[in-house]
């Protein structure tokens, strides 16, 4: 009896220092871990998703950016002869605001001078007072529909969408992944419970069976055969214990502190993996895959790109257009002057430019229409994928729910035979062999019981990566 107490004792210290090693030098919970609590720490603090939060922030501040294009400004001059013929000087100032309707803008200047000018610079002599002036300008042909400002707008604009959508896209990747390591944590944690039970269960019947050589009742080979059996069940325990642990590590990794550090998760018998409402694998297959193609980011993506190689070329026909600008303004001197700086101006001005050749607007429109049309196939194949992904998520979901079944069922019935097999040896009707047997097969049950559990969760973490259709777990 002592040797199988003192193997018994040895393999416990064991596996404490090995949890205690695990331990060492890391951040622990400070309560038993929550699948909850695993997601709402990875949502909140998982570098991935930090980092994508702060792409949407860059995408933000590069709309803010595009759009100073359209800030109003204030422009001015100071002109002066300091010798010669003439003493002129000439002082502006004015407001200028761009508009986004027809590249137009808003201006209104002022502006006055003294002195003599040649009458080559007559252009610049106002009244005594000065001369006031308000008008607008707008683009009649190239420009009036989209211009480079407007397309910077729309294009950060675009990118901010699909920052915000590979946003989704990650948060989703790593609710799949957080859940998936919870799932093989626990349930691996369940499967050394089952290992220890199974060991426990020989090490207390090698104890009596010690007793029972000791008093001659049965032969010392049947005592062989139980060490036997615990030390393959030790082998068992040891190789579940290093699962848990390597699980623990892969979790941590999702599972962090305030402070954004990795958390060793805390185990718990009473943990589980919340049950998940799957009515909708009774829904048709056909409406399941339709409400996934609208939710998938990665195609929401794609379509947003095209809609920014549409501006492109429309961008692209832009500068093909003859430039044709059409400027209007009033102007006004104030106090004396000359009679021919008397009174209201009201001016039209055209001015227009043809270009010969359109080289440059004709190769960056087929470089968009290219664009475009490589990614209209890459679209078919995304949605393709989808589509095949949606459909192979819920087969192997269905599929796994019966295996899960199936392997209840299975451990509910070797359970089942290795009591009645442990009944059967204690009354002295059945041999230690048959027995062994029986509980071999069982802890098989149990590692195909806890594996088909293990599927499962995997099944259903991957149907929500490809429908993004996530719970809510609390």
């Amino acid at each position: 009896m002592s040797g199988i107490l003192i193997r018994s004792l040895m393999l416990s210290l064991f596996l404490l220092g090995g949890y205690a090693y695990a331990q060492e030098n890391r951040l622990t919970a400070n309560k038993p871990t929550e699948l909850a609590d695993v997601l709402l720490s990875a949502r909140q603090f998982y570098p991935s998703i930090l980092a994508a939060r702060a792409g949407i922030q860059e995408q933000q501040a590069t709309i803010l950016a595009a759009n100073g294009a359209f800030d109003p400004r204030i422009d001015g001059s100071v002109y002066s002869r300091l010798n010669g013929l003439y003493d002129s000087s000439h002082l502006s100032a004015g407001f200028y605001q761009d508009l986004s309707f027809m590249s137009g803008e808003i201006f209104s200047d002022y502006s006055v001078s003294n002195g003599s000018f040649p009458v080559y610079e007559n252009q610049l002599v106002t009244a005594d007072a000065g001369k006031a002036r308000l008008g607008i300008a707008l683009s009649l042909l190239r420009d009036r529909d989209i211009d480079d400002q407007r397309f910077a707008v729309k294009k950060a604009e675009i990118e901010a969408d699909i920052a915000e959508f590979e946003f989704q896209s990650e948060q989703i990747s790593i609710f799949q992944q957080a859940y998936i390591a919870y799932a093989q944590w626990l349930i691996s944690a369940r499967l050394l419970e089952a290992y220890n039970e199974l060991l426990s269960v020989a090490v207390v019947r090698g104890e009596a069976l010690e007793r029972q050589v000791e008093a001659g009742d049965i032969a010392e080979i049947l005592l062989v055969e139980n060490q036997q059996a615990i030390l393959q069940r030790e082998a068992l325990v040891v190789d579940a214990k290093r699962q848990v642990e390597l699980a623990a590590e892969r979790l941590a990794l999702y599972f962090r502190s305030e402070d954004g550090l990795p958390l060793f998760p805390v185990y718990d018998d009473g943990l589980l993996v919340p049950e998940q409402n799957e009515a909708f694998l009774s829904y048709p297959v056909s409406e399941l895959v339709d409400i996934a193609l609208a939710r998938r980011p990665d195609i929401a993506v794609a379509r947003a790109l095209q809609e920014q190689f549409e501006l492109e070329r429309r961008l692209a026909e832009n500068l093909a257009k003859p430039q044709l600008d059409l400027r209007l303004y009033s102007s006004m001197d104030y106090g004396n002057s000359p009679v021919t700086r008397v009174g209201n101006d009201n001016v039209i001005e055209l001015s227009f430019s043809v270009p010969l050749q359109n080289r440059t607007a004709n190769g960056r429109r087929d470089s968009a229409n290219a664009r475009l049309l490589g990614l209209g196939h890459d679209l078919r194949l995304l949605i393709n994928e989808a589509e095949r992904d949606m459909r192979s998520a819920l087969v192997n979901l269905r599929a796994t729910t019966e295996l899960k079944q199936v392997a209840l069922a299975e451990l509910d019935v070797a359970q089942t035979l290795a009591n009645a097999e442990a009944r059967r040896f204690e009354a002295g009707s059945s041999d230690y062999f048959l027995l062994n047997v029986r509980e071999r097969m069982l802890g098989e049950a149990q590692l195909r019981r806890w594996q088909a559990e293990l599927n499962h969760q995997i099944a259903l973490a991957n149907y929500y990566g490809v429908s993004m259709d996530v719970p809510d777990i609390n």
